[in-house]
C-alpha cells in the first residue's frame, strides 16, 4: 500500500489538473446524488465543509440546503487544538470569510451550533477508499470532530478520481457511512468498523 503522503500528493495533483468547468460539472452531478439521500432529506441540521482549491464545490450545495429550510453549519478551525467548532451559516456572502488556513469559515457573529444538533456531517478528504475510509489533509481536524458527533451520519463527498482501493487507517479512524461522488452512492454497513462492506452488494446504492 502506498504511503499516506504519496497518495495525498498524487490524488491532489491529479485533481488540481481539472479545469473549472469540469469541477463544476462533477459537483453538480454529485450534488444531485447527495440531496437524494434519505439521510439528507430528513436531516434538520447538516454540517458542510466549505470547499477550497480544486475540491468539489460545496457552496451551491449550502445554498441548496438553505433553500430547503435546513439549518446549515460549517466548521471554524481552532489551530491551537486542531479541532473544529461548528457555527451556523445563514448567508454565505455575509457569514463566510477566509480563516486561519485560508479556507472560508463562519465568522464570530455566527451562532455556535451544539454538537447534538447535527444530524449529518458532509465530510471532505484528499483520498477516499472503496470501503469508506478517508485520508485527510494531515491536520487530523475531522478525525477529532467525527469522534465528537457519534450520532450524526457521516457522508463522505468527493470525486470518483479521489477513490482508491485502500487507504492506510488505524482502529480509531472513523469511516463514512455513505460516500457520494458524481457517479453515485456507496453505502457501508455500520456494526464492526473494521469489517465494512457494501450494504447492497455493489459500489453504488443510489
Amino acid at each position: 500500500m502506498k504511503s499516506k503522503s504519496h497518495l495525498r500528493r498524487t490524488v491532489i495533483a491529479r485533481r488540481d489538473e481539472l479545469p473549472p468547468h469540469e469541477i463544476r460539472r462533477l459537483s453538480e452531478a454529485a450534488s444531485s446524488h447527495l440531496f437524494a439521500l434519505s439521510e439528507v432529506r430528513s436531516a434538520r441540521t447538516v454540517m458542510f465543509f466549505v470547499s477550497f482549491g480544486s475540491e468539489i464545490d460545496t457552496v451551491p450545495m449550502i445554498h441548496g440546503a438553505l433553500s430547503e429550510g435546513k439549518t446549515v453549519a460549517a466548521p471554524t478551525a481552532e489551530p491551537a487544538t486542531r479541532t473544529l467548532a461548528p457555527r451556523e451559516v445563514r448567508d454565505v456572502a455575509a457569514d463566510l470569510a477566509p480563516g486561519s488556513h485560508g479556507i472560508r469559515e463562519p465568522q464570530t457573529h455566527c451562532r455556535a451550533v451544539a454538537l447534538g444538533e447535527i444530524d449529518a456531517v458532509i465530510v471532505p478528504a484528499a483520498v477516499w477508499s472503496e470501503d469508506g475510509y478517508r485520508l485527510g489533509y494531515g491536520g487530523g481536524y475531522y478525525d477529532r470532530f467525527l469522534a465528537s458527533v457519534p450520532n450524526a451520519v457521516r457522508i463522505g463527498l468527493g470525486m470518483e478520481m479521489q477513490v482508491v482501493r485502500d487507504v492506510p487507517h488505524g482502529p480509531r479512524d472513523l469511516p463514512a457511512d455513505v460516500l457520494v461522488t458524481e457517479t453515485g452512492v456507496r453505502r457501508f454497513r455500520r456494526g464492526n468498523e473494521d469489517e465494512r462492506r457494501s450494504a447492497d452488494g455493489g459500489p453504488h446504492g443510489e
